[in-house]
């Protein structure tokens, strides 16, 4: 006899499955793990948050050797109106790094490879002038160097130099008084301004430079000296000599900056990098130091940015740089002589990762592209090209925020996870669980998933098909009990592109007791 079939609509499911997308917001190490939103990572180790995915950065490779032994302390650019060439410093020698392969040697008998400079255009021509405080400065024409005079100072003083108003400014080493040629002039008498009455904390000028507010440079921009203390000196004009033409805007507080090269130019602004993080000045100022802390650039990583400063800030390295064709910024951090890291903002969105692998001590663009030299082995990579280090594997992790999977509070035994990802190839990666917000160690060993895509010299010819990037999708066992869970995805390569997408995950849904 027929029976009416059993309701089951109260039964509970055995298992529940979800879906997180990538961390596109990217890396942060601000909000709480209990409360961080789904679209951030806890950890993003050299995978890029672009607008729709996590992305494997880029490699890198040799462009030049022969540049000493030790660390390439320099790396510029000079731009001619022709000719372009990149110019780099280690040990006692300046070196012409243009063409891949073997530098060359234009200048030797340098006290130090550190650098500072600009570029300065006059009727004369363009040149790149470059100051260290213990040598004499120089400019190089495009073909040679040239020591300019330069009359009413100790020159081998000079440490800094930015340009303003069709003027070089100099920095001294020591002093809170900075230096001035007259205008459209690589040579001459420099004349002085005192700043001291001005810094009641003391200290010296550590950087200069000129900020454009309107967007362009003219007669508005003002010259900014940042002290090492803090202190940020706003002057408006074009000629200190004259009263009625150098005017104070104010004398603001700001972080302690790190390193003389902690002042970049991008656009219109001025980016210092600052023991309180990297700041903006045009969205920085006119605000008090401790109020600013929320409007620093690396507000999302900023413990982490507070804690490297306070750990490495006496390392040499530090050093910010504006990367259009990448789409982002990086700052360097140095954590010892042989070891740094990069920490990377994409710039049309504000989302952070971290870059490891890539030992630089300075950076520089060069055509466009980026470079960066060595800690040490006296050599120059050009970053943002390849799928490998030189080679080598590059290290990656994903840690997604933590996620209670629309249940908080509840139990959950966790059981599968598939990682979504796009590649030319087939990934190795391992998934170690972590439960209510743990950071243990790894343990699992990456494996690498069957691809959806044809084999070559497997698959059969005119009936599979191939594709230049393929989706994979491979569920990987994980095991543990908790509220929440974050699933780090981890791997290496050195012959792949990789995007990440998305991830799912399968519980067993239980009570909150």
């Amino acid at each position: 006899m027929l029976q009416p079939l059993l309701d089951n609509s109260r039964k509970t499911k055995t298992s529940q499955s979800g879906s997180i997308p990538a961390p596109v917001r990217g890396w942060n190490v601000r909000d709480s793990l209990a409360n961080m939103p789904e679209d951030f990572a806890v950890e993003l180790e050299n995978i890029f948050p672009n607008l729709t995915s996590c992305d494997l950065r880029s490699g890198f490779l040799s462009h030049s050797t022969g540049n000493g032994s030790a660390a390439v302390e320099t790396l510029v650019e000079y731009a001619g109106p022709v000719t372009r060439k990149l110019l780099s410093a280690a040990g006692s020698v300046i070196y012409d790094s243009s063409a891949a392969g073997g530098s060359t040697s234009i200048a030797t008998g340098k006290a130090n490879a550190k650098w500072q400079t600009t570029m300065f255009g006059t009727s004369g021509g363009n040149f790149l002038f470059m100051v260290n405080g213990a040598d004499a400065p120089i400019y190089y024409n495009g073909s040679a160097f040239v020591t300019p005079s330069l009359a009413s100072v100790t020159a081998t003083d000079i440490v800094h130099v930015a340009a303003h108003q069709r003027r070089l400014f100099f920095v001294f080493n020591g002093s809170l008084i900075f230096g001035y040629l007259p205008v459209v002039s690589v040579a001459g008498t420099v004349a002085t301004f005192d700043i001291g009455g001005l810094c009641r904390k003391g200290g010296y000028i550590q950087a200069i430079g000129s900020w454009t507010r309107d967007g362009g440079a003219g007669p508005d921009d003002l010259f900014v000296a940042i002290t090492s203390e803090g202190e940020c000196i706003i002057y408006s004009g074009n000629d200190p000599s004259v009263a009625a033409s150098w005017n104070l805007v104010g004398v603001f507080n700001i972080g302690k900056p790190i390193g003389r090269r902690c002042v970049e130019k991008v656009g219109a602004d001025l980016i210092v990098t600052t023991q309180d993080g990297a700041i903006s000045l045009s969205t920085f100022l006119p605000i008090d130091q401790v109020g600013s802390l929320g409007q620093t650039i690396t507000t999302n990583i900023q413990n982490e940015f507070l804690a490297s400063s306070r750990s490495y800030s006496t390392v040499f390295g530090w050093q910010s740089i504006h990367y259009p064709q990448g789409s982002y910024s990086l700052f360097n951090i140095p954590k010892s002589t042989t070891e740094s890291v990069q920490y990377v903002v994409n710039t049309q969105t504000g989302a952070w990762c971290k870059f490891t692998g890539q030992n630089a001590a300075c950076w520089s663009l060069f055509n466009g592209d980026l470079y960066f030299g060595a800690q040490d082995g006296g050599v120059i990579y050009k970053a943002d090209t390849g799928v490998s280090n030189n080679s080598a594997n590059i290290d990656w992790k994903i840690r997604p925020a933590f996620s209670y999977y629309g249940s908080r509070g509840s139990q959950k035994i966790f059981t599968l996870c598939r990682p979504h990802f796009t590649t030319n190839g087939a990934p190795a990666f391992a998934i170690d669980l972590q439960l209510n917000f743990s950071n243990t160690n790894p343990t699992n060993i990456p494996t690498t998933p069957e691809l959806a895509a044809a084999t070559w010299d497997v698959s059969k010819w005119d009936e599979s098909n191939w594709a230049d990037t393929v989706t994979t999708a491979a569920w990987t066992t994980v095991a543990g009990m908790g509220e929440c869970a974050s699933p780090t995805i981890r791997g290496n390569t050195n012959s792949i592109t990789l995007s990440f997408t998305a991830y799912d995950m399968i519980w067993q849904q239980g009570s909150a007791l």
